[in-house]
């Protein structure tokens, strides 16, 4: 049998038994064309929808990308029918100019796989003037029309007080140093994080506490658009539905992952294999740079599609002969070996609404349809031990997704109620049966904290929050610097959605900025004390799909008009403390660092 039969069998049987639960939980909807599109509840059981909106506040969005001069448009071009085209693209917030306000990077790829570049294509930099946005992508020279674009982060990695740019690829990455007067150029090649492979989710922080931000990038899989056959999988009604072979994960070989530690002279070496967190069978999608444990050392959580999620210790104390700390493979023992196909991750502390507060960043994670999304609280064991416990079911997250494919994601207080909310982007990978050239557009979820579950809001969230999209990438910062978090969403082949927050509410809100080096900002750990409790969060360490939230941090107060203190707990260990801070913004310096503003 030749290669190319024996990998479309493969494909087969990965797909029969990676799929085996849409036979009652997934292709039905695509078949059930009667349905309302403009509810974003149906197919979501009748308790669930009788809950909707019981007591929630008036949470609204309203789009305002075109009004305020944001015209992106995802995917120039036909649809081609490949994996990459299909999966992505992301976005993240940064202040490219240093001004204070959160510009916005988009991702997009420059036309069909394999054509020549479209120059509607290519990714677009929208400079923040004060609440409106203007194209600079041309002038910054960060389009990229040779690219084809997948995800972006910013961060200071040379410590020069500009905030740069690293944008993944289906190729060779960009890394993009910020001059500081508005341009950026490529310097990737010289400084080892170019990578052909094909990239995905990329994060940073400072793994090994030399004072350098080191890269942690997350690769995929093998890809060959050359690759051709189906793979076919039942409804319950008895119609197989034709998988085609270039749109399965399971038919393309995996590809390690690389962690680029910084030398501190501008160029990375990739150190990944030697301390075993290189994650070889894994076809990742996203990580998270952080202390997970509370040791003091940035951890390694890795999400992967149709392959098992990886938790890498750090172990901090334990190094190599080279000095590096040693990593320890601790999946299996704290449940988070899961093999469902994880896209999406957003942390936060969320024991504390359980009444299990340990202090510990807890995990959401968005999978694949009829997967279910999962909610992983941590939980402190006897002897300093780690272990995560899902609780989709209890806070009423796992039902509602069953018939969605989830990507990016955001905890983030919606209506400044002390609570962590949720909104998650939506989308099939599935083709829509009457038109193939086009996937299943599914909701997009706004997800209230009611302090004990979380509860559907979109139907009456705005128009677009509403509707049916193909959501890819997610990103939150409060653009408009109006106290609230608002949320951009990349639609795949469609306009991106910049749904400004305009929820209605007497509650109070506190944004925190960290000033120092980055590397004692990136993954500190920020909690705020108020009368109602605390609330925690990691600063830079929660980085959705394909992309990067704002780093500064908005804490809802409720009607409180003062936190009664703000600690933060940097990277490097030390630790700042500041009592009773009024509602409004905070900037806390991290004294004997230079002053490099903001991060």
């Amino acid at each position: 049998m030749s290669r190319r039969k024996q990998r479309i069998w493969v494909s087969v049987l990965g797909t029969l038994v990676g799929l085996a639960l849409l036979t009652w939980g997934g292709l039905w909807m695509m078949s059930s064309r009667d349905t309302d599109l403009t509810d974003p509840t149906a197919g979501v059981t009748a308790s669930f929808r009788d809950a909707e909106g019981a007591g929630a506040p008036p949470i609204r969005f309203t789009d305002v990308a075109s009004s305020l001069g944001v015209s992106f448009r995802h995917g120039p071009g036909p649809r081609g029918r490949t994996l990459p085209e299909d999966s992505g693209s992301g976005v993240a917030w940064g202040d490219a100019d240093g001004d204070g306000d959160w510009d916005l990077y988009v991702v997009n790829f420059p036309g069909p796989l394999g054509q020549p570049p479209d120059p509607a294509g290519g990714n677009r930099l929208y400079r923040n003037d004060g609440g409106r946005f203007t194209d600079v992508s041309e002038a910054a020279g960060v389009v990229d029309l040779q690219g084809f674009g997948m995800g972006a982060t910013f961060a200071d990695y040379d410590g020069d007080g500009d905030q740069d740019l690293y944008v993944t690829n289906l190729g060779p990455n960009r890394l993009y140093r910020n001059r500081g007067d508005g341009t950026f150029e490529d310097v990737a090649v010289a400084a080892g994080v170019a990578d052909p492979a094909w990239s995905t989710g990329a994060t940073w922080g400072d793994f090994d506490r030399d004072g350098h931000l080191d890269l942690y990038l997350c690769n995929y899989v093998e890809y060959d658009v050359e690759s051709d056959g189906d793979a076919y999988v039942m409804d319950i009604g008895g119609a197989a539905h034709g998988i085609p072979y270039t749109l399965n994960p399971n038919s393309f070989d995996p590809v390690s992952n690389r962690l680029f530690r910084n030398r501190g002279d501008g160029t990375f070496e990739d150190v990944a294999e030697r301390l075993g967190v290189h994650n070889p069978e894994g076809r990742s999608l996203s990580a998270v740079l952080c202390d997970l444990d509370g040791d003091g050392w940035l951890d390694i959580y890795v999400n992967n599609d149709v392959s098992t999620n990886r938790l890498y210790r750090n172990l901090g104390g334990e190094v190599t002969s080279e000095g590096l700390p040693q990593f320890a493979d601790l999946s299996a023992i704290t449940g988070t070996a899961d093999p469902r196909g994880s896209m999406g991750l957003s942390i936060a502390e969320i024991g504390g609404m359980l009444g299990e507060p340990d202090g510990l960043p807890d995990m959401f994670i968005t999978h694949w349809i009829a997967q279910e999304n999962a909610l992983y609280l941590s939980v402190r064991m006897p002897g300093g031990g780690l272990e995560y416990r899902d609780k989709t079911r209890r806070l009423r997250l796992g039902e509602m997704s069953i018939d969605t494919v989830g990507w990016g994601c955001a905890l983030v207080d919606l209506d400044r109620d002390g609570r962590p909310d949720l909104v998650v982007a939506n989308g099939s990978t599935l083709e829509d049966k009457e038109d193939p050239r086009h996937l299943v557009p599914e909701p997009v979820f706004v997800l209230w904290n009611t302090g004990t579950r979380f509860v559907q809001v979109a139907a009456s969230a705005g128009n677009q929050a509403a509707r049916r999209h193909n959501g890819r990438g997610l990103a939150a910062a409060d653009f408009d610097n109006d106290g609230d978090v608002d949320i951009a969403i990349v639609v795949n082949r469609g306009h991106l959605m910049l749904l400004r927050n305009e929820t209605k509410t007497e509650n109070r809100a506190l944004k925190v900025l960290l000033r120092g080096t980055p590397a004692v900002c990136m993954g500190a750990r920020v909690e705020v004390e108020t009368v109602e409790g605390r609330q925690i969060r990691w600063w830079g360490a929660d980085v959705t799909f394909l992309g990067m939230h704002a780093s500064e941090m908005v804490f809802g107060l409720g009607e409180s008009p003062a936190a009664k203190r703000v600690i933060v707990t940097w990277a490097d260990g030390g630790s700042t403390t500041v009592e009773n801070v009024q509602a409004g913004r905070l900037v806390v310096p991290r004294r004997g660092t230079p002053d490099r503003g903001p991060r």
